[in-house]
């Protein structure tokens, strides 16, 4: 498995942001709950990564970088380790994790996943 770059991590993270902050903006609009609801911008968050990574292995970040969540051992994430990895990414300091840590982030720690290159 190829190794990923930070840039690669951190280009992920600013696409999948804005999708999910677009979707939170245009979801609040339609709901009457204002922009400053941290709960459902938390919901829809947990939702965007959790669908698609247990559906695709991917977000849209990670399909327009080519790369894809996996088990350690190269094998598709079950379920619950995508559970775990679109709840831990909720703790608010976790994209510091990878940033400025070692080269996992936290959820990928709890979730025993990492970022591969797509074949």
């Amino acid at each position: 498995m190829k190794h990923i770059d930070k840039s690669t991590r951190l280009s992920n993270y600013i696409i999948d942001i804005l999708v999910i902050y677009i979707l939170w903006i245009i979801v609040s609009l339609f709901t009457n709950t204002g922009y400053l609801n941290v709960f459902l911008l938390s919901a829809i968050m947990f939702l965007y990564y959790f669908l698609f990574e247990a559906l695709t292995s991917q977000t849209l970040g990670k399909l327009i970088t080519k790369t894809k969540v996996v088990n350690k051992d190269g094998s598709k994430p079950h379920v619950i380790s995508i559970l775990i990895r679109s709840i831990s990414r909720l703790f608010p300091l976790d994209w510091l994790s990878y940033m400025f840590g070692n080269d996992i982030g936290m959820h990928d720690l709890f979730s025993n996943t990492i970022l591969t290159k797509k074949n």
